[in-house]
């Protein structure tokens, strides 16, 4: 679940903004800036993270320290971004973001870019998110 906080947030294609829209986009780009400490302000301590189609198998995390954990390995990289560049509002209890991050590995490894597609719904507490809906990632 995302709890309500303030926040402005463009929503792309619709003109009215729900609070889970701008709560699920904000998510988003404090992922974006690292500022996993923000994130963890904004969701519920039982959030579940599920990567329904990860290259190793499905992947569930269960609660917000697990959350953090997870999502904190984009640390490997020397830079990092992930944009919003559109944001489905059903109205209901699911948002629907299209994103692409960018990044450079600390290592020297190539360049990291991929699109992704990323499911939250709220209330239940459950932020639904997998890459390479879209495309593929290139390494």
């Amino acid at each position: 679940m995302l709890r309500q906080r303030q926040v402005e947030v463009p929503i792309v294609n619709n003109s009215a903004r729900s609070t889970n829209a701008e709560l699920a986009a904000a998510a988003v780009r404090l992922q974006g800036r690292r500022d996993f400490e923000g994130i963890r302000s904004i969701v519920t301590p039982d959030v579940v993270l599920e990567f329904p189609y990860h290259p190793l198998g499905a992947r569930t995390y269960q609660g917000v320290d697990a959350l953090i954990r997870e999502i904190s390995v984009i640390k490997a990289f020397q830079t990092f971004e992930l944009d919003v560049v559109d944001v489905f509002d059903t109205g209901g209890d699911t948002v629907i973001i299209e994103g692409r991050s960018r990044g450079t590995y600390r290592s020297g490894r190539p360049d990291y870019t991929n699109h992704y597609l990323i499911v939250l719904t709220s209330p239940k507490g459950r932020w639904r998110a997998g890459g390479n809906f879209i495309t593929p990632s290139k390494r």
